[in-house]
């Protein structure tokens, strides 16, 4: 089951709210889920939820969270769901919760939905909406490319789906061979974790998918689950919130779709 939950929040006070306090409202769930969950998750590497924080205006914020296992999505939903508030340490803020938004679909009903659909869709648009980035060769990746997106994807995929796997080099070499970045507008940024700054990358990137339509329904269920696991590296600590949009209306061949 997959699963997206929404807090809307407020808070008092002269702070400012921004995507870096994703670290705060990380540490705040981990203290108030069960001991046994919040042990399981610190050992394991490829954590099954990510979560961000979005800031709007007048002293108000979104705490975002997607998850995919099952057992971690029940902890999570009795631990926050009921709060009125929750405090977020090292800040001095308390967060008031004035609504929520909960969503759910399960793996086959997601899974059918690009491999029993009619034409794929064959050009996707990936809002960053908080900072991205990529370890490769042992340094931080400051622009995304079809590869690591595609890779990092996968990895995360591969511990939800029971009918899906692609974590061999060669399957996803090949998926992210026939993804093209047709258009983007992207800045550099900056995410503050535990004393240092992370290096990445905000904004959006319109990809173009090609090749054969099973390939392309592959490829577009790919993107698609960036809703919920995030991009790139930390997506649990406040990195990497994306949000996906199906573009319609493509051609066949999506080179042939360039005069945007």
């Amino acid at each position: 089951m997959l699963q997206k939950i929404k807090l809307r929040c407020s808070y008092n006070g002269d702070a400012t709210a921004s995507y870096h306090w994703g670290t705060l409202t990380h540490g705040a769930l981990m203290e108030i889920l069960p001991a046994e969950i919040s042990e399981m998750l610190h050992e394991n590497s490829l954590r099954p939820f990510s979560q961000y924080v979005l800031p709007r205006e007048g002293n108000m914020l979104d705490w975002n969270i997607g998850v995919w296992d099952d057992e971690v999505a029940e902890a999570i939903i009795k631990a926050v769901l009921p709060l009125s508030g929750i405090e977020l340490k090292h800040k001095g803020v308390k967060l008031e919760i004035l609504g929520s938004e909960q969503s759910r679909i399960s793996e086959k009903d997601f899974l059918s939905g690009f491999f029993t659909a009619g034409d794929p869709c064959r050009r996707y648009v990936l809002e960053f909406l908080t900072p991205s980035t990529h370890k490769s060769a042992g340094e931080y990746v400051i622009f995304p490319t079809p590869e690591l997106i595609i890779q990092n994807l996968c990895m995360r995929l591969n511990t939800f789906s029971q009918d899906f796997s692609a974590d061999d080099p060669e399957t996803m070499a090949e998926i992210a061979s026939n993804v093209k970045i047709k258009s983007y507008s992207l800045r550099s940024a900056r995410f503050s974790l535990q004393g240092t700054y992370i290096p990445g990358y905000l904004g959006r990137i319109t990809l173009s998918l090609y090749g054969p339509v099973q390939l392309v329904r592959l490829t577009g269920m790919i993107l698609s689950f960036a809703e919920y696991a995030g991009v790139g590296i930390k997506t649990s600590l406040g990195m990497g919130g994306c949000r996906v949009t199906p573009v319609p209306g493509n051609r066949k061949n999506a080179g042939e779709t360039d005069g945007d």
